[in-house]
Parts: C-alpha cells; sequence; structure tokens
C-alpha cells in the first residue's frame, strides 16, 4: 500500500494506492501503541499476508481483550496465538481466508468491522454468523456504507448473519465527514455555559455513532437546529435524564460531564463495553467525578450521576484521550482542575489544545 508524501494540507487531501489485497510480510513487529482500534482493524487484515505477522503496542494495549476476534478468525483457518486472549498478537497465513466463522462481538464491535472490512479479499464466500450482543452497533453500519461506496456490497440479516463474495474495493473520491465525537467537547462547553456554538462539517444524517450526542443535548434542553451541514447548539438549563448508551458508548464520558452540571440526577446505562476501552472507562469516570463533588454510583453496566457542589481535583486520565478531553470541559466552570498527561490525547485529537484554548477565552 502506498500512501502519496504529497499531501496537500490547504485543500485537506490525501491519497492512498491500494495493493488489491495482496501484502507483503513484514520485516519486525507491528507497533501501534495503545490504539486498540488499530489492533483489531488490523487482525483481519494481516490474515492476507502469506507469513507470519506480529501486533504488539504499550502495556495499556496489552491488557485489550481480541478473544472474540482470534476465535473467528481461526475458525476460518488463521493460525492465531495471543496472551490470554490479549496482544502480543501473532497471526500466522497462507494469505487466504474463507469460509463460514462464528463471532462473539460483545466486547466490541470493531471485531464485526475488521473482519467485514478484509472479507472482499477471501478465496471463497465468506459467512460471518453473530452469536452474542453487538454493542455500538451504528459503527458497523458505518463499515457497510464505506464498504459500499468503495463498490463492494453485503448481504446481511440484521446484525446476526453477513455474507460477502469475493469482490474488489474500486478506488474513487470519499469526503471524510466532521467527526462528532471530537466535536462533543465543544457541544458540552456550549450546554454548560449556556451558549452558543457554530459547528461546520457535521453531517446532520450521519451515520455516526456519536450523533446521537445532539439529540442528547436537546433532550436535557438544550436548542439545535441545522443549517444544512452547520450545526447550532445554544446552552440552557439542564436537565437529568435515563438513557441507554449500549449504541454509543465512546460518547459516555461527555454526557457523565455534562450531566454533573444537570439540575437533576442523570443515569447513563448499558455500557459495560466501556470497561474494555483504553482503560476501565467506567469506573473512570465514576472515580474522577466523585473527585470534583459529585455522588456517582457505578454498577456493573450503569453510572447514576447526581450532580452536587463541584470543587477543583487533579485528574488522573489513565492514558485515556477521552478522559483528558472530558474533563478539561470541568476546568472551564470549576476552578483547580489539574489534568494528569495532557499530552494522551494526540492519539484522536493531536490539536485538541490548541483548538480549546481558542474557545475557553471566549467563557472566561
Amino acid at each position: 500500500m502506498k500512501i502519496t508524501d504529497d499531501f496537500d494540507k490547504d485543500q485537506n487531501i490525501i491519497s492512498v494506492e491500494g495493493t488489491g489485497g495482496i501484502l507483503k510480510e513484514p520485516s519486525s513487529p507491528l507497533y501501534i501503541g495503545n490504539s486498540g482500534t488499530t489492533l483489531r482493524f488490523l487482525m483481519a487484515l494481516v490474515s492476507l499476508v502469506k507469513g507470519t505477522v506480529i501486533i504488539d503496542g504499550n502495556e495499556e494495549v496489552r491488557k485489550r481483550p481480541v478473544k472474540g476476534i482470534e476465535d473467528s478468525l481461526r475458525k476460518l483457518g488463521i493460525s492465531i496465538d495471543t496472551n490470554k486472549g490479549c496482544p502480543p498478537v501473532k497471526i500466522t497465513s497462507n494469505g487466504v481466508i474463507g469460509g463460514e466463522t462464528e463471532l462473539e462481538p460483545s466486547q466490541s464491535s470493531q471485531y464485526l468491522s475488521s473482519l467485514l472490512l478484509t472479507s472482499p479479499y477471501s478465496n471463497s464466500t465468506i459467512k460471518i454468523k453473530v452469536t452474542g450482543k453487538l454493542p455500538s452497533s451504528p459503527y458497523v453500519d458505518m463499515t457497510l456504507d464505506v464498504m459500499e461506496k468503495f463498490g463492494v456490497s453485503v448481504l446481511r440479516k440484521d446484525y446476526s448473519e453477513f455474507v460477502i463474495t469475493p469482490s474488489k474495493y474500486v478506488g474513487g473520491n470519499y469526503i471524510v465527514e466532521g467527526d462528532f465525537s471530537n466535536s462533543s467537547y465543544f457541544m458540552a462547553i456550549a450546554a454548560i455555559s449556556g451558549g452558543r456554538i457554530v459547528i461546520e462539517n457535521l453531517n446532520r444524517n450521519s451515520k455516526q455513532a456519536d450523533r446521537v450526542f445532539v439529540d442528547i443535548l436537546e433532550k436535557m434542553g438544550c436548542k439545535v437546529s441545522w443549517e444544512n451541514n452547520l450545526l447550532i447548539l445554544e446552552g440552557r438549563e439542564l436537565k437529568g435524564l435515563e438513557i441507554d448508551m449500549k449504541r454509543s458508548p465512546d460518547i459516555v464520558p461527555t454526557l457523565a460531564i455534562v450531566s454533573a452540571f444537570a439540575k437533576e440526577p442523570t443515569k447513563i446505562y448499558n455500557i459495560e463495553t466501556l470497561r474494555f476501552k483504553e482503560t476501565d472507562r467506567l469506573s473512570a469516570v465514576a472515580n474522577e467525578l466523585s473527585k470534583i463533588g459529585c455522588k456517582v454510583e457505578e454498577g456493573s453496566d450503569y453510572l447514576i450521576i447526581v450532580p452536587g457542589k463541584l470543587k477543583g481535583a487533579k485528574i488522573e486520565t489513565y492514558k485515556d484521550h477521552r478522559m483528558a478531553m472530558s474533563f478539561a470541559v470541568v476546568g472551564l466552570f470549576v476552578n483547580g482542575i489539574k489534568i494528569c498527561d495532557p499530552d494522551c490525547v494526540s492519539k484522536s485529537y493531536p490539536n485538541f489544545w490548541k483548538d480549546f484554548s481558542k474557545i475557553s477565552r471566549g467563557i472566561n
């Protein structure tokens, strides 16, 4: 695969030249840092390599479970060794996959997305039967949508069965939407402050899982309007709510922060998959909210957040980018908030602090 080195920063264009599913064996292990998404997507992709590939990362990624996709790939004839279902991962293949497999995806929808994205380059039809509860299903919808835009159709039976025949992706132009996840922190600032924010390049009809955050803020009392792909959000007095976040767990830390400034308690449930993120994100959010003065009840798959008189605290981020960015919002409204390891935001939003400082000047 070749990515051109003439990235046009002014036009925000990057070109990628594919290899038609023919991949070569790397000379050294693939190091992925703390990126669980990279880990899971690579596991299926490197099954197309004739030879052996080792995928490894830092101490945090070595705690990330991959047993669901490990078992599924093994049923397709791939040889895999892991450390009790976690990285490092060693995959040996003859370069072809195909057949029928089962997938238990309860820990991450990325197991399924990984298999789907790779499956067009199988040597025979692949049938994937999903045997467990699928979290974050909008991400699977996004995967199928992107595949279709590049020329591959998938037969499906709801979220329980997927059939992919051998085919090839077709090159073309693709416009990457604005990111609702990274935009959520700025939406939260407007919601809490009672201010107004305008965010460009957000697809109102997006399939992104975190698109739901706009609707949630509206339910909590904010005023929302759209002008094509321009979001206008105005903060109002915030109401608590009870909400199932199984389909969109990544936005929970931001929602939890907004809930800390609401007038009533908020219950966020069906979020057990948060325990398998960069850290046990469910416990991490509960711990740090308690530090700043909220009363928090943590269950096996839920949080109940009771707003209180908020106070400053030293916020542990657990090397988790979303913890740093969400609790940074608190620091705009509560004196004495100190974010540990602020550079962890570079994983998903390298310019976060620069952009954050621009908007924070309007608050202070």
